[in-house]
């Protein structure tokens, strides 16, 4: 049986419903704790200097501060914590603000059942994961130009390839027999090639352009 690290979530909506439905559903298991819950974006982050979660699931729409900003926030204070979007809305320019932001996913509520368990353990790991619904409503957009594999070397192209495996930049780092630093430098590359300013952002390109 495979075993987890325990992840600690904290949940960040402004409906009651979701946070009964969370609570129940991470209830069932045992590597998912639910340290904490807030009903804005601004809660969110005061929460996070409080508890230091592993991840947070954030609304889109919210009082006060909505998840966009709040992703922002986050993500610049706190790298290390993943942020996966739950939202019911699934139009692409949400999806990308989120992205662009530091989101490491996006789920709809629809997804509010024991999938959700794998999608927070997947999160974790490291991969981008987007619903099926927002996944369809990103691949209906147009394509993005390919320009020689967007100029991406061939060591560029091997760090993609293991980003997109769920990878850490240390673990990158050992598979290439490389630094840390240089995987980074491979990482702003990317970025800069993709025109995008987030590794979630650079994967689903690299997705939709089959270079993953």
């Amino acid at each position: 049986m495979t075993t987890y690290s325990l992840i600690r979530v904290l949940l960040i909506d402004d409906h009651r419903q979701v946070h009964q439905a969370i609570s129940t559903i991470l209830a069932t298991v045992d590597d998912i704790e639910l340290v904490g819950q807030g009903s804005n974006g601004l809660e969110g982050i005061n929460l996070c200097v409080e508890l230091k979660p592993d991840l947070v699931l954030m609304d889109v729409v919210m009082p006060v501060m909505d998840g966009v900003a709040a992703t922002a926030v986050i993500h610049e204070q706190f790298p290390n914590i993943k942020i996966l979007v739950l939202s019911s809305f699934q139009d692409h320019e949400s999806v990308y603000a989120m992205l662009r932001n530091g989101a490491a996913g996006y789920v709809t509520k629809s997804a509010l059942t024991h999938e959700l368990v794998d999608t927070i353990r997947t999160t974790q790991k490291g991969q981008v994961v987007l619903s099926p619904e927002v996944a369809e409503r990103l691949w209906q957009q147009d394509p993005i130009p390919k320009v020689e594999r967007f100029h991406l070397t061939d060591r560029e192209l091997e760090v993609l390839v293991l980003m997109a495996g769920g990878q850490t930049m240390n673990q990158i780092a050992q598979e290439l027999v490389i630094s840390p630093s240089t995987v980074k430098f491979h990482i702003n590359n990317i970025l800069a090639k993709l025109s995008v300013k987030t590794r979630s952002e650079a994967l689903i390109v690299a997705a939709k352009n089959n270079l993953v």
